[in-house]
């Protein structure tokens, strides 16, 4: 696993980093410490990310949330096949988890679906998806997105209730630091109740009444304003939003000495400017990288001033993290810019017609490259009725990748600073840059080299853990089966570690499945097991805003909420559970030296005579303690001990059991004559029974067994996708359906080429074609798309 990281991080390294290195050394500088243990901490710790495509933002209790999710390495932003696992969830206003899935992921791709009960309440919610991998670092680090849910038959005054009014404002001294004397930006985000950015005025006074500066924002909230903050002086700031009451806030520390820290970018340079108040003149360390890349690591004397300059040339694209050391390798100051990307992926969109009567097939040509370049790329599309419930047209993958996945906090329509490259849109990212924080790791780990992963990445299938305890302490050494039921023979074995810890790789492990979890011991002594939970507890600090509902969106609700009923109602029967994909079917214990279906033999009423009268490569056994087994070996001579007995692929530790089964529910019986390895442990030889209905036929298992419901991976649900002929047209069965439309597996040719049909509801109005997409170079993309479905024959 490590070679593949390693392997994988070694193209972050970029060549311009020789020269900041090689001063580094010349000058006997411990910069290239930082280089060392920041490469050390790369090369451990591959960046993963994952975007979702989710249909919409706006839904209905009763209504399916489908998604997409699309895996790629935080460096180059290519697909990534390192994680075969996703953990989705659906969080409450309070953070709390109330739904929950496990999503397969192949080639870096994977699909899933939510739907949403009538028992949620109505409010906003949070999808987020992240993987066993992902788990080792911030939870901020997840992916999110909200969305809207409405609750129809339960009133949302409650929700409208606890919409707080007022507002907040943040305050970031560029740097981070605030030093007497020294001239200094001063950023600033100023939000609503609901979280979004305010157009407010705001001051800074002094003695309470003198005004030293006055600041507006630019865009969202967001703006900065200049202040030489004076030693001893007491500040605040006051918000007017219009009202009779203006609120203060405090003011951020005023340090009588450090560094202070001003950013600067011209045409040829980023100029970085450090300015020091009672400080001792000594060296001071400038380190730059990009996702995971060196950009540039720098070393100045200081004793007031000091200037570096990276080439503009030099840069990587998207955000670059500026940190500054002292010789101490105490991080000093922090700064992010930001240089505009040219990876978005292109992608044309056309409609064989731009209005459509109802019922009818609407086909869509997509095409996708770049520069006149036609690239294959992986897309996905939802189509869905445009009204006043989907103004908020949510996340893209684009902004989301190159922005939003490295900073904290949300950020307010992110597509904005893509949108054109004027001086205004470069102004609102670089005061967005200033307000919100990197997120990938903290300083101290890196520098002391400290770098612990508790969680594994699930490279080839999805990882159970459980915990093995006797008496209440963890247990070494303890080999624990991990069982379930069915048809398809499954068998899972595993040593605890020193931590009583045990790990399962579970192949092929689909849907709401019974488990049995067992230990193997010689005698009567106990053992509790427990599962880890899958599901990260580890939660970010932001949480959904509360719900505002325009009454003018209560007609478009009352609309939507019927045709969702009469949909239920009247529409064609599919599978809400899902289905499992095709798997191998074979036994894990693969082909068995000898099989026996047991109808093809004279029925025998006990399970002993069976096995004397036609297994004969299983000699029985009956003493003081029970029942017994013996396996032949094919070569001759017998395996010296007890074989594993399963039931339906249940391991039965107690043979006297499996002679209590009726015989007449066995309708095949395997045994494989040789030693075999479950795990790290071995077993001399297998006898497996199988029942005509997988359940096990109502044996007793072992007492201090546990049997429990598990999830394994989502099944997959089947999009409805009605199809019209002439006859259909007139027929009277309604079509209500507001989302038209959800492909979440589109593959255009290697000309960037493919065609996606599908047909129009009896849903009057605009409707909205959203897709979305990326191809193996890491260019990512989005293209919206409109049309109109009206009672005119256009066709």
């Amino acid at each position: 696993m490590k070679t593949i990281i390693r392997t994988i991080l070694t193209w972050c390294v970029p060549l311009f980093l020789l020269v900041g290195v090689a001063a580094a050394q010349a000058q006997d500088i411990p910069v290239d410490t930082v280089v060392k243990r920041f490469q050390a901490h790369r090369d451990s710790s591959l960046q993963e990310k994952i975007y979702a495509h989710i249909d919409r933002t706006f839904y209905l209790t009763g209504e399916t949330l489908w998604f997409k999710i699309y895996a790629v390495d935080g460096s180059f932003h290519k697909p990534l096949d390192l994680s075969k696992v996703a953990y989705a969830e659906i969080l409450d206003k309070g953070n709390f988890p109330v739904l929950q899935a496990k999503i397969e992921l192949r080639d870096g791709r994977g699909e899933g679906s939510f739907f949403l009960p009538a028992s949620l309440m109505s409010g906003n919610y949070k999808v987020r998806i992240y993987t066993s991998w992902m788990k080792n670092f911030s939870p901020e680090y997840y992916y999110d997105e909200t969305f809207a849910l409405v609750n129809p038959f339960v009133s949302s005054t409650e929700e409208r209730r606890t919409a707080q009014p007022g507002y907040t404002i943040d305050l970031f001294p560029e740097g981070g630091n605030l030093v007497a004397g020294i001239r200094s930006k001063i950023a600033f985000r100023i939000l609503n109740g609901y979280g979004k950015g305010a157009n407010i005025r705001g001051w800074v006074l002094k003695n309470k009444t003198d005004t030293v500066a006055a600041f507006s924002p630019e865009k969202f909230g967001i703006g900065f304003f200049f202040l030489t903050p004076a030693r001893e002086e007491q500040y605040r700031v006051v918000l007017d939003d219009g009202t009779t009451k203006s609120k203060t806030f405090s003011f951020p520390v005023i340090h009588h000495e450090g560094f202070a820290m001003q950013v600067k970018d011209s045409a040829a340079f980023v100029r970085v400017t450090v300015n020091a108040v009672g400080a001792s003149p000594q060296n001071i360390y400038l380190f730059a990288h990009a996702r995971q890349s060196i950009v540039r690591a720098e070393t100045r004397f200081v004793e007031h001033k000091a200037i570096f300059e990276i080439p503009k040339k030099q840069m990587a694209e998207g955000i670059t993290h500026l940190t500054l050391f002292n010789s101490q390798l105490e991080p000093l100051c922090e700064r992010l810019c930001f240089t505009f990307p040219d990876k978005r992926l292109e992608i044309d969109l056309s409609t064989d017609q731009k209005s459509y009567s109802p019922r009818k097939k609407v086909s869509v040509t997509l095409k996708t490259g770049r520069s006149g370049e036609r690239l294959p790329s992986k897309l996905s599309m939802a189509v869905y009725k445009v009204d006043s419930l989907s103004s908020h047209e949510g996340m893209h993958i684009y902004p989301y990748l190159w922005l939003s996945s490295d900073l904290t906090g949300r950020v307010e329509s992110p597509e904005y600073y893509f949108n054109n490259s004027s001086e205004s849109v470069k102004g609102a990212m670089d005061n967005l840059m200033l307000t919100h924080g990197w997120r990938r790791f903290d300083w101290k780990d890196i520098v002391s080299g400290n770098i612990d992963h508790k969680f594994l990445p699930e490279i080839r299938e999805h990882i159970v853990k459980a915990t093995v305890r006797h008496d209440g302490k963890e247990r070494r050494g303890v080999f624990t089966y991990f069982s379930s039921p069915g048809k398809s023979i499954r068998s899972y074995g595993a040593w605890s570690d020193n931590n009583g810890a045990v790990k399962f790789l579970l192949k092929d492990f689909y849907g709401p499945r019974k488990v049995i979890l067992q230990t193997r011991v010689d005698s009567t002594e106990s053992h509790t097991i427990t599962l880890d939970e899958p599901f990260s507890s580890a939660m970010d600090r932001e949480k959904p805003g509360p719900l505002h509902l325009n009454p003018a969106f209560t007609e478009d609700i009352l609309s939507r909420s019927i045709a969702m009923q009469v949909q239920d109602i009247f529409s064609y029967q599919h599978d809400e559970r899902g289905t499992a994909p095709l798997v191998d079917s074979s036994t894990f214990y693969g082909k068995p030296d000898a099989s026996y279906y047991l109808d093809d033999y004279t029925r025998f009423p006990v399970m002993e005579e069976v096995m004397r009268e036609y297994v004969t490569e299983v000699f029985v056994r009956k003493r003081r303690d029970g029942f017994h087994f013996i396996v032949a070996q094919k070569d001759g001579g017998v395996l010296q001990a007890d074989p594993m007995v399963l039931l339906d692929g249940v391991p039965i530790l107690d043979a006297d059991h499996i002679m209590q089964v009726d015989p007449l529910r066995i309708k095949k019986l395997d045994v494989i004559q040789r030693l075999y390895y479950l795990g790290e442990a071995s077993f001399p030889g297998i006898v497996s029974f199988i029942t005509y209905q997988a359940d096990l036929g109502d044996v007793e298992l072992d007492p201090r067994s546990v049997s429990l419901n598990y999830e394994g991976l989502q099944l997959k649900r089947e999009f409805p996708k009605p199809q019209y002929n002439a006859e259909d047209v007139d027929n009277r069965m309604p079509d209500q359906r507001y989302l038209l439309h959800w492909e979440p597996d589109i593959s255009t040719d290697s000309h960037g080429n493919a065609v996606v049909e599908f047909f129009t509801s009896d849903v009057k109005g605009p409707h909205r074609i959203i897709v979305e997409g990326l191809n193996e170079q890491g260019y990512a993309g989005t293209r919206v798309y409109d049309f109109i479905v009206n009672s005119a024959d256009n066709q």
